[in-house]
């Protein structure tokens, strides 16, 4: 079943143009779409990072939920679904909140990434892989999650959060 994305301008207005999501997909230049991160930090300040399943790009890496926000829905509405589809939790907007928006411009796409945050203990044996994209799920601690940058087991667009963990945690 094919996805569909909207297409924003730089200013993150939808322009009206919608795009099927596809892997190798390009954008004009521009041209935005929507993608949404979302940390979850327990209550011991460790941080839930989910393992992408083999066969996916970026295969066995380490990360937080992250997804496209799809045509028709907020940025919020976006990592809700993600969350659910990805590790099988239901949560409700007063328990998320948006910390950060980054922009990033490559060649061939570009995208506006709003960054979540979630303070809540996910009990490990409640997460479900419902839509086979993750296979695994482990609570790492801010110095776990900064070797496995150094040791390429996590995506090396996700070091900004080394920086943002003091502020969020001080």
């Amino acid at each position: 079943m094919s996805e569909f994305i909207d297409v924003y301008n730089s200013k993150k207005e939808k322009t009206g143009k919608v795009v099927e999501r596809k892997r190798g997909a390009s954008l004009e230049k521009g041209e935005y779409i929507i993608s949404v991160t979302c940390w979850i930090i327990n209550k011991d300040g460790k941080i839930l990072l989910t393992q992408r399943k083999q066969d996916k790009h970026n295969g066995g890496k380490w990360e937080p939920t992250t997804g496209l926000v799809a045509s028709g829905e907020s940025s919020l509405q976006g990592i809700i679904r993600e969350l659910n589809e990805e590790i099988g939790i239901n949560i409700n907007q007063s328990e998320i909140k948006l910390i950060k928006q980054i922009v990033e411009e490559r060649a061939d796409i570009s995208f506006f990434r709003d960054i979540y945050l979630i303070r809540k203990d996910i009990d490990l044996n409640c997460v479900k892989y419902n839509d086979g994209e993750v296979v695994n799920a482990k609570y790492v601690t801010i110095d776990e999650f900064n070797s496995m940058l150094l040791n390429n087991e996590t995506l090396e667009y996700l070091k900004y959060f080394s920086t943002l963990y003091k502020e969020i945690i001080y």
